[in-house]
């Protein structure tokens, strides 16, 4: 039985040899344990069943006609165990019906009695080079999951058909998959059992399989909370030897941290932290806006640059506690006057400038000027109980096709001109810069 072709692999795999004839066992034996890396045997389907669980060989070399257990209930029973079991029928029957159940039962590989020792070591070394393959495969497939489980960020794989079919251990943190074993993409994500139907588009998959090419977008989530959750996600398209789009890989970083203080920087950029007002930046932006608009629609606007009297007074005796209060109160009283459409902002220390867009007269202007002179002459009721009272000087210069409105520089110049003459007027009064 000498074999010139190189068996060497063989080495790399365990048999397990199940055979009632015990001369036939034996010979079998003899042979393989020459060239395989270990050699079991069993002479009934009852102990080649126990012997496969305690070994658990990479092949195995059974006869059909087996005592106790035939062959094929023995290969049934080893497949409950392990469905990728390489089987090898060693058998004298060669029906049709032999052959077409052995292809039903997934048998890989058929070899005749009486035996052909070539025929066979070529037979189990096909085998053994598939094992060995497949443990490859098995192998790096468990490296690649420990490493995409220890990945930084979460993963996600999503087949053709929009089930999500892997997800690492940061993606299992956020909930991607359940007690299902395939869960639809857009039905984890929004609850929702139409494909590419919510808002966001999450998998926009009909892009990626039109242009092949790994994309990436921020997704944005509200739960039935009023939560609103930001995921940057990046889709790496998974493609197959033959090029063609498998599945995608999806990256997902949670930015809802980062879009937050984006909000809160945007916010601070843009509003007085004490009154929550519009500062002079977004007061700027509104001005630009307001003149644009003017100009297009011919309707006029006003501004009314109002400085409070008397509240230095409230800072100096009762400390700028109490005049920040004051400021906070004055804000809000000022906004009962005004309609949401119009803009209050704080343009520094105890002033404040109004943009009048929703009033177009001139008459209107002075109805909403006095009602703020009305609504700040009231006494204040700070902390303590403490009561203040305090006026304010209102100057109100209107945009129109007749007066200097090219910037809103200009407008607030001039409208700060027409408070100093209510001022100088004795305060507690509005003024127009030209009346």
């Amino acid at each position: 039985m000498n074999q010139k072709h190189d068996y060497s692999e063989l080495k790399n795999v365990t048999i397990l040899v199940v055979e009632d004839d015990e001369d036939e066992l034996e010979e079998l034996c003899s042979l393989l344990e020459i060239y395989c890396k270990e050699c079991y045997k069993a002479r009934d389907g009852e102990e080649g069943l126990a012997q496969f669980m305690i070994h658990q060989p990479d092949i195995v070399l059974v006869d059909l006609g087996l005592p106790k257990m035939d062959g094929f209930s023995l290969i049934r029973k080893m497949r409950e165990i392990n469905e990728d079991i390489s089987v090898v029928l060693h058998t004298v029957f060669a029906s049709i019906d032999t052959f077409l159940q052995a292809i039903g039962d997934k048998i890989s590989g058929y070899v005749i009695k009486p035996t052909n020792a070539k025929l066979l070591l070529d037979v189990l070394l096909k085998e053994s080079k598939a094992v060995i393959k497949d443990k490859e495969f098995k192998k790096e497939k468990i490296l690649t999951q420990a490493i995409l489980n220890e990945f930084p960020y979460p993963m996600v794989v999503i087949d053709l058909e929009c089930n999500i079919s892997f997800v690492n251990n940061l993606a299992k943190k956020l909930n991607f998959i359940g007690e299902r074993e395939f869960i639809k993409c857009y039905d984890k994500s929004e609850n929702n059992d139409i494909v590419c139907k919510f808002t966001g588009n999450f998998c926009k998959r009909e892009v990626s399989l039109a242009n092949g090419a790994s994309r990436r977008e921020l997704y944005e989530d509200t739960d039935k909370n009023g939560k609103t959750t930001y995921l940057d996600i990046k889709t790496i398209p998974m493609k197959n030897e033959n090029n063609e789009i498998y599945a995608f890989l999806k990256i997902i970083q949670d930015k809802t941290v980062d879009k937050e203080r984006e909000a809160e920087l945007q916010y601070m950029a843009n509003y007085d932290m004490l009154t929550k007002l519009p500062n002079r930046i977004l007061l700027k932006d509104r001005l630009e806006q307001a003149i644009l608009r003017s100009k297009r629609s011919q309707k006029n606007f006003a501004i009314l640059f109002i400085d409070l009297d008397k509240f230095k007074e409230v800072n100096d005796t009762f400390g700028h506690n109490a005049g920040d209060q004051l400021l906070q109160m004055v804000a809000d009283r000022i906004k009962t006057t005004i309609r949401q459409t119009d803009t209050l902002a704080r343009f520094g220390g105890d002033e404040f400038v109004l943009i009048l867009e929703s009033a177009s007269s001139k008459e209107q202007y002075i109805l909403i000027a006095k009602s703020i002179l009305e609504k700040l002459s009231m006494p204040f009721t700070l902390d303590h109980s403490t009561q203040v009272r305090i006026a304010c000087s209102i100057g109100i210069e209107i945009c129109n096709e007749h007066s200097e409105c090219s910037s809103e520089a200009s407008l607030i110049h001039n409208a700060d001109k027409a408070m100093y003459e209510a001022k100088r007027s004795g305060k507690n009064r509005y003024k127009f810069l030209k009346e």
